[in-house]
């Protein structure tokens, strides 16, 4: 009788454990049980009034910025805020002229993360990473039900980003042809997306440079390079200097301009029209590109000629532009 009532008692105490850890979280990591988007704090860029003045919204998901030993990104820290709000300025500035931008925080894998010994383990496998998608998709579905009014989207990201975006569509996009219906295009740029990826979510790879409800990737290079983590078999790939999807060479004239930022702090650093050309290697997936001889770039901790950190930056006014050509080709068919 006395052993039955302590397992109670234990059982109990574990309840209230769980409870509390629910609703307070991890104090010291950050990780709470779920994000609050209607909490405008938990956004990054959140148009409202005047600043809503688009016919059109962007939801855009920032890339891995963090490296947080916990595994994730504190999105409470002010730290780790400011390197998401850098790269924002980076990159989602391609779509400032033509849309509202929306853009959730959230608790990305950062790059303390390992992947098991497995070899045939992905980054998608881990929690980490399944936490932070998590929180993209619960910041989207609210942004459909609550900050949309029905205006068509474009989603957009960049690594982390479009791999938290991949997973979206392929969990409610493929069931959902309303979705389908409103989507101008999906920026899902620095990471492979497969045709299972695409029959999964009932869309197709853009073939041009103004069809719309489609998907738009690639992953940079140079042509000696053997590719980085982000390059994996079955990568579909534009050219974003011409918008073909052949092997037809692009040169560094049709370059409309590069354009170069701190990824940390946001801070412009300088543009350079007709920067480099772009060709796709129709075995692999990559696009190529060779950019000036005497330029000397930081390409992080990837391998020879990986230009994955630049994915925006070298394609940036092509990228602007085709911006506004997708969303005229929308709003006018």
């Amino acid at each position: 009788m006395f052993y039955a009532e302590e397992k109670k008692i234990k059982r109990g105490f574990c309840i209230l454990f769980f409870i509390c850890a629910v609703f307070l979280g991890f104090a010291g990591s950050g990780i709470m049980s779920n994000v609050d988007y209607e909490n405008p704090e938990n956004w990054l860029s959140l148009p409202v009034g005047e600043g809503l003045n688009k016919a059109v919204d962007v939801f855009y998901v920032y890339p891995t910025v963090s490296s947080d030993p916990s595994g994730n990104m504190n999105i409470t820290a002010e730290s780790e805020r400011a390197l998401a709000q850098g790269i924002f300025q980076a990159q989602a500035s391609v779509y400032e002229k033509s849309a509202n931008i929306f853009a959730p925080y959230y608790r990305q894998m950062t790059t303390q993360v390992s992947l098991p010994d497995d070899p045939n383990a992905q980054a998608t496998d881990t929690d980490e990473f399944k936490l932070g998608a998590s929180d993209v998709q619960d910041a989207f579905d609210y942004y459909i039900e609550n900050l949309n009014q029905g205006r068509p989207f474009i989603i957009a990201g960049h690594s982390q980003g479009s791999m938290a975006l991949i997973e979206l569509i392929k969990n409610e996009f493929g069931e959902n042809e309303e979705l389908r219906n409103n989507l101008v295009a999906a920026y899902m740029i620095g990471y492979t997306v497969t045709d299972e990826d695409l029959e999964k979510a009932k869309l197709e790879c853009a073939q041009g440079e103004s069809d719309t409800g489609v998907v738009v990737t690639y992953n940079t290079q140079s042509p000696t390079s053997l590719g980085g983590p982000m390059l994996l078999p079955g990568a579909h790939c534009i050219n974003p200097l011409n918008w073909k999807t052949d092997d037809t060479y692009a040169p560094v004239s049709e370059n409309l301009g590069a354009r170069f930022y701190n990824d940390e702090t946001g801070e412009f650093l300088r543009e350079v029209p007709e920067y480099s050309d772009a060709q796709i290697n129709l075995e692999t997936g990559a696009l190529m590109t060779n950019i000036p001889e005497d330029e000397e770039l930081d390409i992080g901790p990837y391998m020879e000629g990986v230009y994955h950190r630049f994915d925006y930056a070298f394609w940036y006014r092509n990228l602007e532009k085709n911006v506004e050509v997708r969303i005229d080709s929308f709003l006018n068919k």
